[in-house]
């Protein structure tokens, strides 16, 4: 009689876990930490990269909402006063600090000195490297000129910018690197090659710094976003690299299998509070194949060459990648 109660709980959990699994749209990891406390990031000052628009403003807007200080940086001084007017927030817990991330390395050490000394010399507490830019092309078709803009900005920059800040938060003993991948940085990306290219190189850089850094008082946070929806009810474009320059690409309102912007912003914020390490943030299928490439690498090459070339060829005619469908087209 016991072994049968013990199988039939056993059974269920099992369900349990499954039925999770299946609406999840993140790790299970960061999923079990929960959302952080209310007054998480209250005074903390947060130095946010790339936050004059898209998801960098949505990410500032959340951690303003919750207290933080503010630091705001992209190339649009302009773009960036916008900001600091629309957040929820006082004017004087915002700081407007626009610098080209793919600029000198005088033009970057500038701007870390100048954001550790924000609001009366208290220290950058948490620096989220979200400046970047997608891609959408075949590897063949795209120019040695656009491989070099897609490294610096998406690769070299953040390094560089985390050269230029390290120093800063290692004298004061405090401070977390919370750098934007991608899951194609987890998992090889058809149809984006330069793109996963970069967030893999990205990734190894920052798990060998928090390796380093993690007896000194400085933590990484390493967050892997699949694909993130705009959050608009209307037809919106985004700029993203096509194979010789930028090109527009057009999404859906409420996009199927897109993370939406809000929640995207709370699971980063979890990661950061938390101090999680690693965090994936997508839906299925995108999360699937990262648990399949991880846990069963020869099942996942398998899954990757069945899929890649048509995903190449959808995304190179501006069709959808993440399309379940494709894995059973001909």
């Amino acid at each position: 009689m016991l072994e049968l109660i013990l199988a039939s709980a056993l059974s269920v959990y099992a369900f349990y876990k499954i039925v999770k699994f299946a609406f999840a749209d993140a790790d299970s990891n960061l999923l079990s930490k929960g959302d952080h406390k209310s007054n998480a990031f209250q005074g903390k000052v947060v130095w946010c990269t790339g936050a004059s628009q898209g998801l960098g403003l949505t990410l500032v807007k959340h951690f303003a909402e919750h207290g933080a200080r503010i630091i705001l940086s992209s190339r649009s001084a302009g773009r960036l006063e916008e900001v600091k007017a629309s957040l929820p927030t006082h004017r004087n817990n915002v700081i407007v600090l626009p610098f080209d991330l793919c600029g000198s390395p005088d033009q970057l050490q500038k701007a870390a000195a100048a954001a550790d000394a924000s609001f009366d010399d208290a220290g950058v507490d948490y620096l989220i490297q979200n400046a970047g830019a997608s891609q959408h092309a075949m590897a063949e078709d795209v120019s040695f000129s656009i491989t070099d803009q897609m490294f610096d900005l998406n690769t070299l920059g953040p390094i560089k910018l985390t050269r230029a800040a390290l120093p800063h938060m290692l004298k004061r003993k405090k401070g977390r690197i919370v750098v934007i991948a991608s899951m194609a940085a987890i998992v090889p990306t058809p149809g984006q090659a330069i793109y996963s290219g970069c967030k893999m190189a990205l990734y190894g850089y920052f798990a060998s710094l928090a390796t380093e850094v993690c007896d000194r008082g400085v933590g990484v946070t390493i967050c892997c976003p699949g694909p993130v929806g705009s959050g608009s009810d209307e037809v919106v474009e985004r700029k993203v690299f096509g194979p010789v320059g930028w090109i527009c690409r057009t999404e859906e309102p409420n996009a199927k299998g897109k993370v939406h912007p809000k929640r995207y912003a709370q699971l980063v914020a979890n990661a950061a509070a938390h101090g999680v390490d690693e965090c994936w943030i997508a839906k299925h299928p995108v999360l699937l194949v990262g648990h399949i490439t991880q846990f069963a690498p020869r099942l996942g090459w398998y899954l990757l060459k069945k899929i890649g070339p048509k995903r190449a060829r959808a995304v190179k005619e501006g069709r959808s990648g993440y399309d379940v469908k494709l894995g059973l087209a001909k």
